[in-house]
């Protein structure tokens, strides 16, 4: 089996030439790593990567005789690689070049195991390291700026480094990346002591791919010609009973593998040998098969992964999975849940992509569509980087932590719930990922379309309404987005099965008045009680979610729905439906509806009108004054878009259950510049 060859890439200035000098000094003294310099027609003094020197003479003389393995021409200069690269990765030795983006299609054909790493930073960082070394003048620096906005990240790269830290961070971070995603070989010895007659298998603990590809694990597979075996998995720090580049076999493992001292065996995680060629596949940009991904999840669940393994996998899938794939992890994410079967045609729910204050009209919609008699049974999220979710708020009135069984018998006896999904729909699959992806800071609308829809799945929904908000303080910046975001939401939900149906909405402003928990719950009993006071953006929206949800699924003709669904609250049925729904969870006892006591008022420093309001201030304004832990902190906006004020007037009042986070509040909104006023 092949070495990997590694292809690093990036945008000169990036600090391409640090990290690879640092993972050389890491790696290299293993005899499974190779970093062969580049044979460059350039002088040896003329700074950058240390190379091999030669005269355009001496380099076409090289590459007559057959002495180059590949060649490009590139700024003037000739750059070739060593013959020996081939005979390195034929023997199993992972190759680490520095390459041209250009060249990757021409490696890939010359190589079956390519990995490409794309080395960035931002364009400050950047620009500081350039002026600091001194090497180039200001037009230098002003085109190698111009280069990097313009060398985004090259098509099929599926790992990736930012290196906008320090030095050692980002060393630190290529070397994961090669180490964690080589195959392991090593030179086999004996072990000198015999275990009950066991197959045992010793690595040395410093062993940079086994410290990655082993983690956790208490056996292994190994593999010699055609033969494969499981063994029990020991470590050591000794390097007298093993090296680093070796394997200790028992006589019992020996023997069933048929190999000697000196022979080279492929060692991996046991009992998965399918399951890691699965997750190589994918990070190679290779294209899973239903079959394929559901072995890979199963064996990702069970914990047959390292971390950098994970990491690999989830930065490919980021960016590079087909809808074939979303649809696949999808469904196998769901069957790691609970799954819930109502037993009915018709199981509807209402998703938000958040990220707007206030936009709370689930807990309207909900008692509306359950009141006519729609199943919906609603699980929700608690705030993470907002001041409130679905589930925070409705924790002010009744229980959200529901059993499955608890979940339920709500919902048989009412129509739907109103509760936390992590006790319900959230998949295992889920926590694996999240450990490994919030530290990474990755972001991808691929794996995030997925964990929403498995949840949706595992509900047992049959209809999916998404509400997505655009704008450029939303989740969702602009139309373009939101319509590819539209486009995959629904694409994916055929391929489950799943009928989804995505609203685009103004993400431009808060929704309601109160921005946390106690203070939307209070938006939200005004508008189902009928109040003349209610908020009426909040009021509208929600009624033109109930009226689409009952028109989309043929419960009342079209053009009847807002009508059906403003008579349920006229009514009184849809609070009633909400009072029963609290009661069944079960009713918090003396539930607080007092905002915190501690409040502070932000007023406008001018007069004219309110041309905008910035949505992620109001946000961080709640969240500092204590939301959503505080569920009486927040803010109420008291003035909206298109309202002329006079300098003075409030505009947003801060409640918090202490001084020091109405204080905090308060001053982080005179920073924010959350009112635009002309």
């Amino acid at each position: 089996m092949q070495g990997t060859l590694f292809l690093v890439v990036g945008p000169s200035g990036v600090g391409k030439d640090t990290l690879l000098d640092g993972a050389r000094e890491t790696l290299a003294s293993s005899c499974w790593f190779s970093f062969p310099k580049r044979v460059i027609t350039r002088a040896a003094d003329a700074g950058g990567e240390d190379h091999i020197p030669v005269t355009q003479a001496e380099f076409d003389s090289q590459l007559s005789q057959g002495q180059l393995w590949h060649h490009w021409h590139a700024h003037g200069l000739s750059y070739g690689i060593p013959i020996g690269v081939k005979d390195d990765l034929a023997q199993g030795i992972n190759v680490v070049l520095n390459t041209s983006r250009n060249e990757l299609d021409a490696f890939r054909e010359k190589s079956e195991n390519v990995v490409v790493i794309f080395i960035s930073a931002s364009p400050n960082v950047v620009e500081q390291r350039l002026r600091a070394r001194g090497r180039e003048t200001e037009e230098d620096i002003q085109k190698r700026l111009a280069r990097l906005v313009a060398h985004a990240s090259p098509s099929g790269t599926a790992l990736e480094v930012m290196n906008d830290a320090t030095q050692q961070e980002g060393i630190a971070a290529l070397v994961e990346l090669i180490a964690g995603t080589c195959d392991l070989r090593a030179v086999v010895q004996k072990f000198p002591v015999e275990i009950a007659g066991k197959q045992v298998c010793l690595v040395h603990k410093e062993n940079p791919i086994a410290s990655r590809l082993l983690a956790g694990s208490t056996r292994v597979s190994l593999t010699f010609g055609n033969k494969t075996i499981a063994a029990e998995l020991g470590q050591t720090d000794s390097d007298e009973i093993v090296s680093k580049d070796q394997c200790a076999l028992s006589e019992k493992a020996m023997s069933e593998l048929g190999a000697v001292e000196g022979d080279i065996v492929f060692i991996e995680r046991s009992p998965t040998p399918k399951s890691r060629s699965i997750l190589q596949k994918k990070v190679r940009g290779g294209e899973l098969t239903d079959s394929e991904m559901e072995a890979f999840v199963h064996d990702l669940v069970k914990g047959r992964f390292s971390t950098s393994e994970i990491a690999g996998f989830l930065v490919a899938a980021s960016t590079n999975l087909s809808i074939d794939e979303v649809i696949s992890l999808t469904r196998v994410r769901a069957e790691f849940a609970h799954r819930q079967d109502w037993g009915k045609p018709v199981v509807v729910d209402k998703h938000s992509m958040g990220g707007i204050p206030g936009n709370r009209i689930t807990p309207i919609v909900i008692p509306i569509l359950a009141a006519f008699g729609l199943t919906i049974p609603k699980t929700s999220s608690r705030a993470i980087t907002s001041a409130a979710g679905t589930a925070d708020m409705m924790e002010v009135l009744a229980r959200v932590d529901l059993t499955p069984d608890e979940m339920h018998r709500v919902v048989e006896t009412s129509n739907a719930c109103i509760a936390w999904n992590g006790r319900l729909t959230h998949s295992p699959v889920d926590d694996v990922m999240n450990a490994i992806n919030r530290p990474l800071g990755l972001s991808s609308t691929l794996l995030d379309v997925s964990s929403i829809m498995s949840k949706k799945l595992a509900a047992g929904s049959s209809h999916v309404l998404i509400d997505m908000p655009v704008g450029p303080g939303a989740k969702t910046k602009n139309d373009a987005d939101a319509q590819a975001l539209k486009n995959l939401f629904e694409s994916v939900g055929h391929g489950i099965g799943v009928k989804t149906l995505v609203n685009l909405s103004d993400g431009t402003k808060p929704i309601g008045r109160g921005v946390g928990p106690v203070l939307e719950t209070l938006d939200v009993l005004e508008v189902l009680s009928g109040s003349s006071s209610a908020a009426q953006d909040l009021l509208e929206k929600s009624l033109g979610y109930a009226a689409l949800i009952l028109e989309w699924v043929e419960a009342v003709p079209k053009g009847e729905g807002r009508a059906r669904a403003q008579g349920l609250i006229s009514s009184g049925l849809a609070m009633e439906k909400l009072q029963e729904l609290i009661a069944l969870q079960g009713a918090q006892e003396n539930p607080s509806l007092d905002p915190g006591r501690f409040n502070q008022d932000l007023r406008a420093d001018q007069s004219g009108v309110i041309k905008a309001i910035d949505i992620k201030s109001v946000s961080r304004i709640a969240r500092r004054a204590g939301a959503p832990g505080d569920k009486a902190a927040g803010v109420v906006i008291l003035a909206q878009v298109g309202q002329q004020v006079q300098a003075g007037e409030i505009l947003l009042k801060v409640h918090s259950s202490s001084l020091r986070g109405a204080q905090e509040a308060t001053e982080a909104a005179r920073h924010q510049d959350a009112f635009l006023i002309e």
